[in-house]
């Protein structure tokens, strides 16, 4: 029986357990199959069933970018003319901040926009949204937090600045909550519809950027000393890593808006720390599937991923010596989806500061999409 006689949901899933080369070869064979695996939606679905490639760069901002996809521990990179952060990554989509200009870009589509100037207090206020309007289709928008003055002593109340279309706006809402920062040591995490913010307390700011509506999240948990700590989201719950040298321990929130509690929800031992001589160690990810470790001593940087299907460890990436010792570490999937206002070409307000930069800013972000877009050739 020929493969294009079949059914096409059946047709579909035989092509989605292909390894990639092989799928590039049944590409080959007819229009049909062509057809099928060169549509978005078909890519989307056949890169989400695989692991998550590892992008990252210096956390303190870094000329050179790099890249781990699915499979190779030795990573590729690139180096721009201008230092860039990457500030954020949500549903294949990146936020660059380079030459004090956001840019929001698909490495995938190669499609981009610079957006207006705009005060960045630190790099964790700043949280990035990414919605799927439809299966073709996705919109952005990007949250700045901020602290503002409290009427109250022993009391912080936070703002927001929200980009949502061509321009940004101060949202109208304010929150007041007892004393305590917002956890600059960690980036905000997004998960259906809303952005969050952890405390030192160990309380959540969350703010709803469709609705412009803030909650104070009173959750409690045991902070350990000398315990690594890391937000994400896995399973449709928001996730806390908590991690020892020997153990690293899930916890999921439960009725998050009722009566939020952390409950336990796996136990692993920490193998690539345990009874090692580390000069440092820390959790950097968390994707849903696989936990980051990242771990430093004489010889080398490595990063070890445990995947939570298959309950193992192992080397995932290994950091090049000349890398920066803080780095930002993204787990990132790619999107064939049109992001609203994203363009072939930048085409940002002429009125944005910094303009002699400009060609330098596109020369880096160009750099960072062709990075990443190379490898995801099918």
């Amino acid at each position: 029986m020929a493969m294009d006689s079949l059914p096409l949901n059946l047709q579909e899933d035989i092509l989605l357990r292909l390894d990639p080369k092989s799928l590039v070869m049944m590409r080959c064979t007819n229009k049909s199959m062509e057809h099928i695996t060169k549509g978005p939606s078909f890519k989307s679905l056949y890169w989400s069933r695989t692991g998550s490639s590892l992008l990252h760069t210096g956390v303190y901002g870094s000329k050179f970018s790099c890249f781990h996809p699915v499979g190779d521990v030795w990573p590729f990179c690139s180096e721009g003319p201008s230092e860039c952060f990457i500030l954020g990554y949500c549903s294949g989509i990146i936020l660059i901040f380079v030459h004090e200009c956001f840019c929001v870009a698909n490495p995938l589509t190669k499609k981009f926009r610079f957006l207006d100037y705009h005060f960045l207090e630190t790099k964790k206020s700043i949280g990035f949204a990414v919605d799927q309007i439809n299966e073709t289709t996705q919109r952005f928008k990007i949250v700045c937090i901020t602290e503002v003055a409290a009427s109250n002593p022993g009391e912080t109340m936070y703002g927001f600045h929200i980009y949502a279309g061509n321009s940004w706006k101060i949202s109208k809402t304010k929150i007041t909550c007892p004393s305590s920062d917002l956890r600059r040591d960690m980036k905000p995490v997004y998960l259906q519809g809303c952005l969050y913010w952890l405390r030192s307390d160990g309380s959540i700011i969350t703010f709803n950027p469709e609705t412009e509506k803030a909650l104070l999240v009173p959750t409690k948990f045991d902070q350990q000393v000398g315990a690594k700590l890391l937000l994400g989201a896995g399973d449709n719950y928001l996730t806390l890593i908590l991690a020892t040298e020997e153990m690293v321990y899930l916890y999921a929130l439960e009725n998050i808006f009722t009566n939020p509690k952390w409950i336990l929800t796996r136990r692993i031992k920490n193998e690539p720390v345990h009874q090692r001589m580390l000069s440092c160690w820390c959790v950097v990810g968390f994707d849903g599937r696989h936990v980051l470790v990242r771990t430093k001593d004489k010889i080398e940087h490595v990063i070890y991923g445990y995947d939570l299907r298959a309950n193992t460890w192992e080397v995932v990436g290994v950091v090049p010596e000349w890398s920066d010792a803080g780095l930002d570490i993204y787990q990132f999937k790619p999107s064939w989806s049109s992001v609203i206002g994203l363009q072939d070409q930048n085409n940002g307000s002429m009125l944005s500061f910094f303009t002699k930069f400009r060609y330098q800013r596109r020369v880096s972000v160009e750099g960072i999409m062709e990075l990443i877009h190379g490898h995801f050739r099918i």
